[in-house]
């Protein structure tokens, strides 16, 4: 009768219905095991009106900053130091955030068409790399469905932006103070056509420099005894104009005529002889020549200032609260 009792609080006597469920196994609620309490959620770095950026994803993207080109792994720097980047990096969490949140409130979508096209950019982009696509996520610390979600975030807020910039144009006035302040950019400098082939020693130089005056066709020679990667071209190095190349080269191809070789002439990659195909003098292009493309990226200008604006408007009327005491978990 020790389990009756347990359950009853006295004696027997006990409600014949109340004796049935313990006889058939129920047990009443004052016998119970408490419910666990609900699992922490995981801690975040920010709200944004009431959603959390996880550490975790703060985490994942400091790591990407820090990480070499190579695809090292990233090297940990001094507290300070990641405090700092990781306040920068959550920055443009929480902006995206915030504008991911007005894209879905104004109804707009990505199509899974989209994403998968971005999708597949970034695996031609580590194929390139020498790199799997399934290695670079492992070296990512992600996962394709993170990464999907990801893609799609950043599609969706790039479209809003774009809808909400998109009415900003540079008018012909803006176009024309645009180009005056970058008349430079249209200038054409003076430029140069050349040819060259390298060898290793003066000697061979002089000699392949001897058949060439007499004759031999230069693309003939470079292709048969160049060391120079521009060999399989016939040693065409195209145009360029001063201070591209390296000085021994603009010595001698600005300094001879169209048609002409230059001598034998050394440098720290071996020695040279180069053919002049061509020069063309500076150009100073006017506005009409380049009103389309001052007027387009006067446009381009004015759309980043508007988007800067635009973000700033967000930030400010959104509830953004960030948890200091996060950044310590942070490696």
């Amino acid at each position: 009768m020790s389990r009756l009792t347990c359950c009853s609080g006295g004696g027997p006597g006990l409600a014949p219905g109340l004796l049935l469920l313990i006889l058939a196994g129920a047990v009443p609620l004052s016998c119970r095991e408490p419910p666990a309490p609900p699992p922490k959620p995981p801690p975040a770095a920010a709200q944004v009106n009431g959603l959390p950026i996880l550490v975790s994803r703060l985490q994942l993207e400091l790591d990407r900053v820090r990480r070499p080109s190579d695809g090292a792994a990233a090297t940990p720097g001094q507290p300070q130091d990641l405090v700092r980047l990781a306040h920068a990096v959550l920055d443009t969490l929480i902006e995206r955030a915030i504008v991911v949140q007005r894209a879905k409130a104004a109804g707009l979508t990505i199509s899974e068409a989209d994403v998968q096209r971005s999708t597949d950019a970034l695996a031609d982009d580590a194929r390139k790399g020498g790199q799997s696509f399934g290695d670079r996520l492992r070296s990512d610390g992600q996962t394709l469905e993170a990464l999907t979600e990801e893609m799609r975030e950043r599609l969706l807020a790039e479209r809003y932006v774009a809808e909400q910039t998109r009415a900003e144009h540079a008018s012909p006035a803006e176009a024309r103070a645009w180009f005056d302040q970058h008349r430079a950019d249209f200038d054409t400098p003076e430029e140069v056509h050349a040819q060259q082939l390298v060898v290793s020693s003066a000697d061979e130089a002089k000699s392949l420099l001897d058949q060439l005056r007499k004759g031999a066709l230069f693309e003939d020679l470079a292709r048969a005894h160049s060391t120079s990667p521009d060999a399989r071209g016939g040693g065409d190095l195209g145009w360029f104009p001063r201070g591209k190349m390296p000085r021994s080269f603009d010595d001698a191809c600005f300094s001879a005529s169209t048609g002409k070789l230059s001598g034998v002439v050394a440098s720290p990659y071996g020695f040279h002889v180069f053919k002049v195909l061509g020069k063309r003098g500076p150009k100073h292009r006017s506005f009409e020549e380049v009103k389309l493309e001052a007027e387009r990226q006067a446009t381009a200008e004015k759309r980043t200032q508007a988007e800067r604006q635009l973000l700033a408007q967000l930030r400010k009327s959104a509830e953004i609260r960030i948890d200091e005491s996060s950044f310590v978990l942070l490696k």
